[in-house]
């Protein structure tokens, strides 16, 4: 299997943990399907080490993976993968008194090395969050010094610059303008928190509702965020995308103004803040419609710039809905250049960050192409399907409780077994025509391989609009 294929040949995490991680985690997950005793006790160990593999390639820094203080933390996990399957294999005893005789000692072992693992699957990702975050600081320099976009009056006569047309309607405003427009940023118009800052509703002298985001003075190159939100979003104006009316630098505030989208997110009618009766809860319909909207303004990031842009912080909170139910892709603040053919390494905490929609590969290697937008889209195409949002509380065994586990883990095994119909959010129709489920295997169909662990055998986002153009004619049928 691919997982355990990508963990035997990481040199650096057999070295790390002292085993072959992941082929010792093969023969548990194996040993653990033929239990004789203590089965569920050994299938939610199966899980857990499951969960280790998929952690574990994370770690493949060896610059970084050799110094002690990443080292120390993570020694014991071989000799615990090797207990674990010492206990499972014990589970497998034929004789019936030698399984009554340590079935209450084996219990409790077995309750002693998930807890071990349980420890191992917070200690993996906090290593991981530390070795990016080094990376971060070490390139930190550069990228002062490297503009990925142009600032917003460039002249520059490459090919990505700006053109002048793209700015008619684009006004800079003052600070006082913003204070006024907002009330000050009272708590009252306040309408969302984003990655890069709060967003407030506002309303211009002319009468105009906007959107006026104000970057937090605590982020991350928050002047490459005002400037590649200034660069990216004015050229030629498509349709799905969140419209920018101004900006403000002024002292120490970076600010923009954009249209105001009435009826929220996707996120918002998804998960619960929005009445059941609005159109996005209630219609598979207008769920397709909103995908395929997003997709198409995905697909204007990737194939109508030159370099093409990809927007790193795909998530259904930044699937904004207007007035008339249009959607639109908001949030370009931490987007990417990325050239064709060249290799490059972009570290951006916001992709890495935010559970549920990360792309493995990028975790994995720091590398960004197109296609880590299309993994993030195809948990939103999962959130869809599902009214689940991107990490769910699942029922654990006994007396574990709530387990939480990202949806893709939860409901690809379903959709490739053809149980897509146990998925299904029941909001919009209890039982979907036939015409509605062949539309929904499509989205299905679509967001499995959008979901592919390996970012060179995902489809490219001008194949996924053409599926779900397909997907909404059967839909609207």
């Amino acid at each position: 299997m691919e997982l355990w294929a990508g963990l035997g040949q990481a040199a650096t995490v057999a070295q790390l943990v002292g085993v072959d991680a992941g082929g010792l985690i093969t023969l548990i997950t194996q040993a653990a399907l033929t239990a004789r005793q203590n089965k569920k006790a050994c299938e939610q160990l199966s899980r857990r080490v499951y969960m280790i593999a998929d952690l574990l390639p994370h770690l493949q820094q060896p610059e970084l993976m050799r110094r002690p203080e990443f080292q120390r933390p993570l020694a014991g996990l071989g000799h615990t993968l090797r207990e674990a399957h010492d206990l499972v294999m014990l589970c497998q005893r034929k004789s019936r008194f030698y399984r009554f005789l340590n079935a209450r000692s084996l219990a409790d072992k077995l309750r002693d090395i998930q807890s071990r693992i349980d420890s191992y699957l917070v200690l993996v990702p906090a290593i991981s969050y530390i070795a990016l975050t080094h990376n971060l600081n070490r390139i930190d320099s550069l990228r002062q010094n490297h503009t990925i976009l142009p600032p917003p009056a460039s002249t520059s006569s490459h090919s990505h610059a700006v053109p002048a047309s793209a700015w008619e309607g684009v006004a800079r405003f003052t600070l006082a303008e913003i204070a006024a427009a907002s009330n000050s940023y009272a708590f009252f118009t306040k309408v969302g928190k984003g990655t890069s800052g709060t967003v407030y509703r506002g309303r211009l002298h002319d009468g105009r509702d906007v959107a006026i985001k104000r970057i937090s003075k605590s982020a991350r190159d928050r002047e490459m965020v005002l400037r590649t939100e200034l660069t990216v979003t004015p050229h030629p104006r498509h349709s799905h995308l969140v419209r920018l009316l101004g900006w403000c630098a002024e002292e120490d505030e970076r600010l923009l103004v954009t249209e105001y989208m009435s009826n929220g997110s996707l996120h918002d009618h998804l998960h619960g803040r929005k009445p059941p009766s609005s159109p996005v809860t209630a219609s598979w319909k207008t769920r397709v419609e909103v995908l395929l909207g997003a997709s198409r303004a995905i697909k204007y990031l990737h194939h109508s710039f030159v370099p093409s842009v990809i927007h790193c912080n795909i998530k259904s909170s930044n699937i904004l809905l207007n007035a008339g139910w249009t959607p639109r892709l908001s949030d370009l603040g931490f987007s990417v250049r990325h050239e064709a053919g060249v290799e490059e390494h972009h570290y951006q905490p916001q992709v890495v960050g935010k559970g549920g929609y990360m792309d493995p590969e990028y975790c994995r290697t720091g590398r960004l192409t197109p296609a880590t937008d299309v993994y993030s889209f195809g948990v939103v195409m999962l959130e869809v399907l599902t009214g689940k949002p991107p990490i769910i509380a699942t029922r654990g065994e006994e007396e574990q409780g709530e387990v939480q586990t990202d949806l893709v883990h939860f409901a690809l095994p379903l959709i490739e077994a053809g149980e897509l119909d146990k998925l299904l959010d029941g909001r919009p129709e209890p039982q979907p025509t036939a015409l509605q489920i062949e539309a929904l295997q499509w989205v299905a169909n679509t967001a499995v391989v959008c979901l592919h662990r390996r970012s060179i055998l995902r489809p490219r986002i001008s194949d996924v609009v053409a599926n779900l153009e397909i997907a909404l004619r059967l839909a609207s049928s």
